[in-house]
């Protein structure tokens, strides 16, 4: 058997010294696949769907995406083999030599080994289409399972999810996530710092006055916040969904919200309706996993900006006891030196390029003058 790989490796050598190979399959989603073979070994593999831009015949789909995928490099392969000969062949033959500074040569293969790894390439143009189909099949799957429990006309496209995230009573602070699908849509999220709450952590105020503010902005046509979600996912019980039921009847929109109700392992273990009903999602996995996933990127979004809220409190301390360092001069040094160590390391003319000279005076004898 070792004889026979060594002598197959031999004969792959002499047909696919530099080459790459092109596979292209054009079913329900279009792929294709391009193997880069280098003395008879497989170095590389790329596949990627496409669209078909309305071509149907091969050649031109072939012509298309080599004019695509080649276009601009200069290591171009001394080989190409196709599963269909293109118009204008010996023309793009030359455009890809005098790019590469090499002879590239465009073959069509019909026999032999050459014709082997042309199906070999085919297959896995065909393989990567199916996989790739079948994971959105199931996507799709768990969307509309999704959409079931929670009694939705459809499958839930646009979900958005918030949480609260505070340590006593300062920078009480929310997160918007935005999944599409089973997808984050991070360009969509929000982040909001709690402006009428004072005094001590308050869940229910602070989620109210969150979603006044998304909706007052999607009602003045806003477009960072819109359009209105397919459902709304709350970070807490019954109450939480409640609050937030009642700011969306207050505006008179009709949008389906649920609290997630979580486990002592801090995961999600069932949805809430505002009315109390519990909606068990553990037996599904794959709703478990999604609903999981929204949650724990929620919770992320807003520790992440709450712990950036808190640096900045840690970061404007030590200014604070500089005389003559207000609020402006604070935020310019910090603003051009981003941390206090790069402040205290700055030299007294580096400092005044930002501030006025009396400041930087005033902070350049601080540091230096031995205070911690």
């Amino acid at each position: 058997a070792i004889k026979v790989l060594s002598k197959r490796q031999k004969v792959f050598a002499g047909v696919c010294a530099d080459t790459d190979v092109w596979g292209l399959y054009l079913g329900a989603k279009c792929c294709y696949a391009v193997l880069h073979y280098e003395e008879g070994q497989l170095t590389g593999r790329e596949a990627e769907l496409f669209a078909p831009s309305g071509l149907e015949d091969e050649a031109e789909i072939l012509s298309a995406l080599l004019l695509q995928y080649y276009g601009g490099k200069s290591a171009l392969p001394r080989e190409v083999y196709l599963s269909a000969e293109i118009e204008d062949q010996e023309v793009l033959e030359q455009l890809l030599t005098e790019q590469a500074g090499h002879k590239v040569a465009l073959r069509v293969p019909q026999r032999g080994d050459r014709a082997q790894v042309l199906a070999l390439a085919a297959a896995n143009a065909r393989e990567e289409a199916e996989r790739q189909t079948t994971s959105q099949e199931r996507i799709d799957k768990t969307l509309e399972l999704l959409g079931k429990l929670l009694g939705l006309p459809e499958a839930p496209e646009w979900m958005e999810s918030y949480d609260i995230s505070n340590t006593g009573s300062q920078d009480i602070v929310a997160s918007m996530v935005v999944f599409h699908g089973s997808r984050p849509a991070k360009d969509r999220y929000r982040r909001f710092r709690i402006k009428e709450v004072e005094g001590h952590p308050d869940d229910y105020r602070s989620m109210e006055e969150v979603l006044t503010r998304r909706l007052t902005h999607y009602m003045e046509k806003d477009k960072k916040f819109m359009p209105l979600p397919d459902v709304m996912l709350i970070d807490g019980g019954q109450q939480h969904a409640k609050v937030a039921l009642r700011v969306a009847e207050r505006f008179g929109l009709a949008i389906p919200i649920f609290g997630m109700v979580k486990d002592d392992r801090h995961r999600t273990r069932a949805l809430v309706h505002p009315d109390g009903r519990e909606i068990g999602i553990q037996s599904i996995p794959a709703v478990f996993a999604l609903i999981g996933q929204i949650q724990e990127e929620t919770h992320r979004f807003a520790i992440e900006y709450h712990r950036q809220l808190q640096a900045g409190h840690v970061k404007t301390s030590v200014l604070d006891k500089i005389p003559g360092v207000g609020e402006k001069r604070r935020q310019q040094l910090l603003k051009h030196f981003k941390t206090v160590k790069a402040i205290k390391g700055a030299s007294l003319e580096q400092l005044r390029e930002v501030v006025p000279k009396n400041t930087a005076q005033a902070v350049y004898d601080y540091f230096q003058g031995g205070e911690s």
